[in-house]
């Protein structure tokens, strides 16, 4: 079975409003074993509304739209959707008098127009919405089954999870789920991680196996169809690991892994505590190994570029870290020191009877390079730290 969104709103095309419904629905109907094969966004507009419903059912099952179903005379969906199903609209007294009810006990009048939310195409199932006025609909015709959601999530999301999932599992006889993990590459681009497993991504079929780019990390997906989260598990545990043979010591972790919090899981399986001393990075160390409440993180301190001699870079590092050690108590301290004008930057890392140093290449006071810089500061003492 396929399945296809079709977000409808004039604020959606314009940006005035963003799109979460969408995120949403097709996270819920991966979760739920439902393949989706498309999403379309159009405007308050009756001609490009049905065009895209047309479009929509010459290639998949079943549609779900979002949006239009409101009392305003730009809420067009339900006559789109009837025009489609060549019915025409009827008039539901049952949806009026709950609707009026609703006014009622928020102490309101309810006006005329909201009388077009009981208009249904000829046939159609109206489909409670408990967090609205505007019913959902599910309208069968001979090329396939159009649900109509209305637009605010607070309603979308409890119609979805209570009563539209339930309704394609009976019909469609699904008994499958679609479960993914995710790990976490740094350090590596997107290319060169796609020209190493690109053979596997273009083979796999269950598991699939895709790349998705993300700020500081590039992320393998392994998706698995199953009848059970369980047995998706013993399908993607073999592709993992094989995915982890490409990449020795690369991988940082899966899921919900951060890179700051498997930092902090390295060091306390040591009994470590940290300093943190940062120039260029402007305090994005700290502020990430802060949000995540590290235990390992002991205190931090943000030096301008221009108050410091930066005619060796190195030296200051070590310096910096062994001055905040001396002060903190702390067993380690990782000190990050850039001099902009000769393109180069370092990290240090000074820890019990040891001490490590990396380039981190070029940088600048951007936020981008800052975050960059940072990142390439965690993830070279994550693979000390994993040694």
């Amino acid at each position: 079975m396929k399945a296809e969104l079709l977000m409808i709103g004039t604020e959606l095309l314009l940006g005035q409003t963003q799109d979460t419904n969408s995120t949403y629905m097709g996270q819920t109907l991966a979760d739920n074993g439902i393949n989706l094969y498309q999403k379309t966004t159009v405007g308050d507009n009756h001609e490009r509304i049905v065009d895209a419903l047309n479009d929509a059912l010459d290639r998949s099952d079943v549609v779900l739209c979002s949006g239009g179903l409101g009392p305003t005379a730009d809420d067009i969906t339900r006559d789109c959707v009837a025009e489609v199903g060549g019915v025409e609209l009827e008039f539901h007294q049952a949806i009026v008098d709950n609707i009026q009810d609703k006014f009622t006990s928020f102490g309101s009048t309810m006006t005329e127009n909201n009388k077009r939310q009981a208009m249904v195409p000829k046939g159609g199932i109206v489909i409670e919405n408990p967090n609205g006025t505007a019913p959902g609909l599910m309208v069968e015709c001979d090329r396939g089954i159009i649900f109509c959601l209305p637009g605010p999530p607070r309603e979308l999301k409890p119609m979805m999870e209570n009563s539209i999932l339930g309704m394609l599992r009976e019909r469609y006889e699904l008994n499958s789920i679609i479960h993914y993990r995710v790990l976490h590459i740094c350090g590596m681009g997107e290319s060169k991680v796609d020209q190493i497993i690109k053979d596997l991504i273009s083979e796999s079929t269950n598991p699939t196996v895709g790349i998705l780019a993300s700020p500081g990390a590039v992320r393998i997906r392994i998706a698995a169809k199953a009848e059970t989260i369980e047995a998706a598990e013993v399908l993607i545990d073999p592709v993992e690991e094989e995915i982890r043979g490409y990449f020795p010591g690369i991988i940082l972790g899966t899921d919900d892994d951060t890179l700051e919090g498997v930092v902090d899981q390295l060091m306390n399986t040591r009994g470590w505590g940290m300093d943190v001393i940062e120039t260029i990075s402007a305090g994005s160390i700290a502020s990430r190994m802060t949000k995540i409440g590290a235990k390992c993180y002991r205190s931090g301190r943000v030096y301008p570029l221009e108050t410091l001699d930066l005619a060796n870079i190195e030296a200051l590092s070590v310096e910096l870290a062994s001055r905040s050690m001396l002060e903190s108590g702390s067993d380690c301290a990782l000190a990050v020191v850039a001099d902009p004008a000769a393109g180069s930057s370092i990290a240090t890392f000074i820890y019990p009877n040891g001490q490590e140093t990396w380039s981190l290449g070029r940088t600048s006071q951007s936020n981008v390079m800052q975050e960059r810089t940072a990142i390439l500061a965690l993830e070279f003492l994550r693979r000390f730290l994993i040694q």
